[in-house]
């Protein structure tokens, strides 16, 4: 087999490894046809409640196709939103105090560019800045139908 063979078929290989992440612009795709829940995994609890939240929204939200992400730390949680890679998030009262205490910069700068959109006992649902106060509108309206019709929250 001649060189140029050996090349054509290296780099056909190659790009069939490297297609095998979804690419930038099916990511995209993906976040616009649903609504990512972000939650950090050093959040205790945060990951059950924010399936549960999902869940509700697929009830009374379901045009939403809710998902759930998870960050690995408060600070790319942070950053996912400040960025508008990430809309939305569940955080708890307790996460936010400790991200105060270990990383002040991370929690003021999540202050800065966060709002809050509604309020659990222990969690609090927030959004970046740039999230269209529309969604902020139907997402409080399911969630307090779900309150309404006891489902928990």
């Amino acid at each position: 087999m001649n060189n140029l063979k050996k090349l054509s078929i290296g780099v056909l290989l190659a790009s069939f490894f490297l297609m095998a992440h979804a690419p930038w612009g099916q990511h995209q795709v993906y976040r616009q046809m649903h609504m990512l829940l972000m939650c950090s995994k050093n959040d205790d609890g945060a990951f059950e409640f924010t399936k549960n939240i999902a869940n509700i929204f697929d009830i009374y939200l379901p045009e939403a196709k809710a998902k759930v992400a998870r960050a690995r730390d408060g600070e790319r949680l942070a950053n996912l939103l400040i960025t508008n890679q990430i809309p939305l998030a569940m955080v708890s009262n307790y996460f936010l105090v400790d991200l105060q205490k270990e990383d002040l910069s991370t929690y003021k700068k999540l202050l800065k560019n966060s709002n809050t959109i509604y309020t659990f006992k222990e969690m609090s649902l927030i959004s970046n800045n740039d999230f269209p106060d529309e969604h902020v509108t139907h997402i409080a309206e399911a969630l307090s139908k779900a309150s309404q019709d006891n489902y928990g929250i």
